[in-house]
C-alpha cells in the first residue's frame, strides 16, 4: 500500500510538472546595451578653454551613470563609439610625448576605459589624427576588443584609397562575438552571444591623407554590414548591435562611402540596435532629427531598430534595454526601451584621481605664456565682419608658407593667400566661442583659437577655383528676401568650421541670391552667384591666375567637400600642427616686437544685405558680446533666448 502510494504520488507530480510546462511562458533575459561616443579626450569634468571645473560633461561624471545604469541591470554590455583621443588638451599633451611614451606608461585614456571595464571600442574618425603609430600604440593598451569593419591595411599604395572590392587585411577585428551567463525571469541561466560590428566614415584617407595615403584602404559602411553580418549569424550571434561612427541623414540616392550612414544601416537585415554618434548630436532629441521618415525621434528608433546617440564630450549615456525571448528560431528581441540621460554633479572621483598628473601637466602646458596681445581677439561676430581669431591663423599660416617660398621648398613666383575659419562660432552652447582678452598670450589661448590638430598643407588652385571655394562659405546664410521687412534668419545650420576665409582676396557676400552649391558641395544652380567684387590688389581676380593657398589638411584633402580640393591640388604636406605653427609664429612676432604680438586687421570680406532688410541671429550674451555689437553699425541685442544667447538684429535700413 505504502508503494502505492508513492507511485500515485509521484505519477500526480508528474502530471502537475507537464501542465506547467505547457503553461510556462517562454524564457525571457532583460540586455542593456550602453553607449558612450565622442568623448574626444575629455576625461576630467574640466573646461580647458575657460580653465575652470565644470559638471556638463567629462568622463568623469559620465561614469558616475555608467555605474548607476549597470546596478540596474547586471546584464550589460559597455561599449565607446570613437572619436575618443583627441579634441581636449589633455589628448593633445598625450599625443606631444609621442608614441614611445604611450606604449611605455599606457595611454591615460585607455587607463581610464580598463578601469571602467568596457566591453567593445570602436574606431572614429579622429583616431587617426596623430598618425598610425601612436594609434596603435593607444590600442594596444586596452583590455578590450577594438573593431572597425570597413578599414583596411593596403598591401600597396596603388590599392589603398577609397576601394569596392576585397575584404582581406582588417586594420581591426570587423566584429565580435561576446558571450555572457544572463538569468532569465526563473532564475535559469543562458549563455547570451552578443556580436558587435564597428564602422566608421571612409572620408579618413582624405581627412589624414598625410598618416594614411597609400597605407590604408575603406570601404562602404552599408556593404561592409551587408558582407559581415551573415558570417555574424553563421558563427551563432544571438543579437547584433551596429556601432557606426556615423550620423543620420536621409538621401534621394544613397552615394557610395557616405559619411553620414545610420539610417542605411537600420535597413541591413539583422542588426537588432545601433549605438551611433560622430554629429555630436542627442539621439533621440535633438531638432535635426525632427520629421525625418521612418524616425521617431521620441521614443530612438530608426527604420523599426532601436537606436541611441548620446551626444559629446560626455555629457549624456546611451542606453538600449532589450528584452530578448526564447524562441523556436533562437533569441529574439521582443520588446525595446531607449533613453539618453544627461551628467550632473556626481562624478566618479577614483577616475578623476587616476588621471590627475596628466591633467595637471597639460594645465601647466597651457599656461606657457607666448607673448602679449594688445586687443581682444575673438570669433564673437566672425561670420558678419571680418574677426581678429581669423585673421591671426591667416597670419601665422601665411608667415609658414612664405618661409616655405624662401627656402625654396615650394614655388617662389606664385602669390600666396590663406585660408581659415573661425572654428569656435556658437554651436556647441552660447559661450562657445574664442575670446581672448588684451594681456597675456598663452599657449592655452592656441586651444582655444584653434580646436583640432590639424596639419598645414599647401594647395594650388586658380581663381576661379577661388570664386567656387568662397560660394562654399556662402552656405552660412539663409538667402534673404529683399521684400520681406520681418526679420529674418540669418545663418543656416552649415557648421562654422566650413566658412573659410580667403586672406589676400577681397570680396563680398550677396546673400539676397541663392545658393550655388548645396552642402555636399554639388551644383544645384549654375546660374546662381553669391560671391560678388572678388578683387586681388584692388584689382578683379583674373580667374586665370594661380595661386598658393596655406589651408589645413580637412580642407586640403576634401573635407566638407569643396569643389576643386580633393587632394589632387596639394603641393605641399607639412607635420606641423597649425596650432604649432601659430605658436611659433607669435614667439617670432613677439620677440621682433618687444613681446607685443602684432595683429592688423584686414577688413577683406563684407556682408551685403538687400536694402530695407533685417536679419536674425544668436550669439553670445555675455558684457563683452554685447559690447563687441555696440561696435558694429547696425547691429543691436534684441533678446535673449531659452538656451542663454543672445538675439541679435541685422539691419540696412
Amino acid at each position: 500500500m505504502k508503494l502505492l502510494k508513492i507511485s500515485l504520488l509521484l505519477a500526480i507530480a508528474s502530471l502537475m510538472a507537464s501542465a506547467c510546462s505547457e503553461t510556462q511562458e517562454p524564457a525571457e533575459v532583460e540586455l542593456r546595451l550602453i553607449e558612450t561616443t565622442d568623448l574626444h579626450a575629455y576625461m576630467l569634468g574640466y573646461d580647458y578653454f575657460q580653465q575652470e571645473s565644470t559638471s556638463d560633461y567629462g568622463l568623469a561624471h559620465t561614469a558616475a551613470l555608467i555605474h548607476e545604469a549597470r546596478a540596474e541591470q547586471p546584464n550589460n554590455f559597455l561599449v565607446d563609439n570613437g572619436d575618443l583621443i583627441q579634441g581636449s588638451a589633455l589628448g593633445d599633451w598625450v599625443a606631444g610625448q609621442g608614441a614611445e611614451y604611450v606604449a611605455e606608461n599606457m595611454h591615460p585614456i585607455m587607463r581610464a576605459l580598463n578601469y571602467l571595464e568596457y566591453d567593445v571600442g570602436n574606431m572614429g574618425n579622429h583616431e587617426f589624427n596623430y598618425g598610425l603609430e601612436f594609434l596603435q600604440a593607444t590600442v594596444a593598451g586596452a583590455n578590450f576588443p577594438y573593431i572597425s569593419a570597413n578599414v583596411f591595411s593596403a598591401n600597396s599604395p596603388s590599392e589603398a584609397g577609397k576601394v569596392t572590392s576585397g575584404w582581406d587585411n582588417p586594420m581591426y577585428e570587423p566584429y565580435v562575438i561576446l558571450s555572457k551567463s544572463m538569468q532569465d525571469q526563473y532564475g535559469n541561466d543562458h549563455e547570451i552571444k552578443v556580436g558587435f560590428i564597428g564602422f566608421l566614415p571612409p572620408q579618413i584617407v582624405r581627412w589624414d591623407q598625410q598618416h594614411l595615403a597609400g597605407k590604408v584602404r575603406v570601404r562602404d559602411m552599408v556593404e561592409a554590414a551587408e558582407y559581415y553580418i551573415p558570417q555574424m549569424q553563421a558563427e551563432g550571434a544571438d543579437v547584433i548591435v551596429a556601432i557606426p561612427h556615423s550620423g543620420l541623414r536621409i538621401y534621394d540616392n544613397y552615394p557610395q562611402f557616405a559619411e553620414q550612414a545610420s539610417y542605411q544601416l537600420a535597413g541591413v537585415a539583422g542588426i537588432d540596435a545601433i549605438l551611433f554618434g560622430h554629429q555630436h548630436q542627442l539621439f533621440p532629441g535633438a531638432e535635426a532629427y525632427d520629421n525625418l521618415p521612418e524616425v521617431d525621434n521620441e521614443a530612438g528608433y530608426v527604420r523599426g531598430v532601436p537606436a541611441v546617440a548620446p551626444g559629446y564630450w560626455g555629457d549624456h549615456l546611451g542606453i538600449i534595454d532589450l528584452r530578448l525571448q526564447n524562441t523556436a528560431n533562437g533569441w529574439q528581441v521582443v520588446a525595446s526601451n531607449v533613453a539618453v540621460r544627461a551628467v550632473d554633479e556626481r562624478k566618479d572621483t577614483e577616475l578623476e584621481a587616476m588621471l590627475m598628473a596628466e591633467h595637471e601637466q597639460t594645465v601647466a602646458m597651457l599656461n606657457e605664456p607666448l607673448g602679449e596681445v594688445e586687443a581682444l581677439i575673438s570669433t564673437l561676430f566672425a561670420r558678419i565682419e571680418p574677426s581678429t581669431a581669423v585673421q591671426l591663423i591667416n597670419d601665422a599660416q601665411q608667415w609658414f608658407v612664405e618661409s616655405l617660398q624662401a627656402r625654396g621648398e615650394i614655388r617662389a613666383d606664385l602669390p600666396i593667400l590663406s585660408a581659415a575659419a573661425p572654428f569656435r562660432n556658437g554651436f556647441q552652447s552660447a559661450n562657445d566661442y574664442t575670446i581672448i582678452e588684451a594681456g597675456e598670450f598663452t599657449l592655452g589661448n592656441l586651444v582655444d583659437l584653434y580646436v583640432y590638430p590639424n596639419t598645414l598643407q599647401v594647395v594650388e588652385v586658380t581663381g576661379s577655383q577661388l570664386v567656387e571655394w568662397l560660394e562654399m562659405s556662402a552656405l552660412a546664410y539663409q538667402q534673404i528676401d529683399a521684400n520681406n521687412p520681418d526679420p529674418q534668419p540669418l545663418f543656416t545650420g552649415y557648421p562654422s568650421f566650413n566658412f573659410d576665409v580667403l586672406s589676400g582676396l577681397e570680396y563680398r557676400f550677396d546673400i539676397a541670391a541663392p545658393a550655388r552649391y548645396d552642402s555636399q558641395g554639388e551644383l544645384i544652380n549654375e546660374e546662381a552667384r553669391r560671391v560678388v567684387d572678388v578683387r586681388y590688389q584692388g584689382e578683379p581676380l583674373d580667374l586665370e591666375q594661380r595661386f598658393l593657398v596655406a589651408v589645413n589638411n580637412y580642407r586640403a584633402g576634401g573635407g566638407g567637400g569643396f569643389p576643386g580640393l580633393d587632394g589632387s591640388t596639394i603641393v605641399y604636406s607639412s607635420g606641423e600642427e597649425v596650432r604649432q605653427v601659430i605658436a611659433n609664429y607669435a614667439r617670432e612676432m613677439t620677440a621682433k616686437n618687444a613681446g607685443v604680438l602684432p595683429l592688423a586687421l584686414h577688413r577683406n570680406w563684407e556682408l551685403v544685405l538687400p536694402a530695407g532688410a533685417v536679419v536674425e541671429f544668436r550669439g553670445n550674451n555675455s558684457a563683452l558680446g554685447v559690447e563687441e555689437a555696440e561696435q558694429i553699425q547696425r547691429l543691436q541685442k534684441h533678446s535673449t533666448d531659452e538656451n542663454g544667447y543672445a538675439v541679435y538684429h541685422l539691419r540696412n535700413e
